[in-house]
C-alpha cells in the first residue's frame, strides 16, 4: 500500500503534463504552427509544485521540455529543431520553471510564528 501511495503523485504529475501536451498539440495542429506554446507548461508545473513536491515538478518540467520539443516545435516528431531560437525558448522555459518551482515551494512552506522562533533560539 505504501508503494501505491508514492506512485500516485508521479502518475498524476506525468498524466497532467501529457494531458496538457495533448491539448497543446491540438492547438498547434489547428492554428498551423503557433509559437511559444511551451510557456503554457508553466501552469501545470506550478500546480505540481504546489500540490506535491519540487522534485516532481522538476520531473514534470523535464517531461514538458521533451514533449514540447517533440510534439510542438518544427520539425514535428523529431527531437531537434531547425530554428535555433526554439532552443532558446526551451532554455528560458526551463529557467522560468526552476525559478517558479522554488518560489512556490517557499510560499507553500508552513510558516512558523515569530514567538516560536524566539523560543528556539
Amino acid at each position: 500500500m505504501r508503494a501505491l501511495k508514492g506512485v500516485f503523485p508521479i502518475a498524476v504529475s506525468v498524466g497532467l503534463i501529457l494531458a496538457v501536451t495533448a491539448v497543446l498539440w491540438q492547438i498547434n495542429s489547428a492554428a498551423a504552427g503557433s509559437y511559444h506554446l511551451v510557456y503554457i507548461y508553466l501552469f501545470p508545473v506550478a500546480l505540481i509544485a504546489a500540490l506535491y513536491s519540487g522534485r516532481l515538478a522538476l520531473l514534470g518540467a523535464a517531461i514538458a521540455l521533451v514533449c514540447a520539443d517533440y510534439f510542438l516545435q518544427k520539425p514535428l516528431y523529431i527531437l531537434g529543431n531547425d530554428n535555433s531560437l526554439e532552443y532558446g525558448d526551451l532554455f528560458v522555459f526551463a529557467l522560468l520553471a526552476v525559478t517558479a518551482i522554488k518560489f512556490i515551494r517557499v510560499l507553500a512552506r508552513p510558516r512558523t510564528s515569530l514567538a516560536a522562533k524566539s523560543r528556539s533560539a
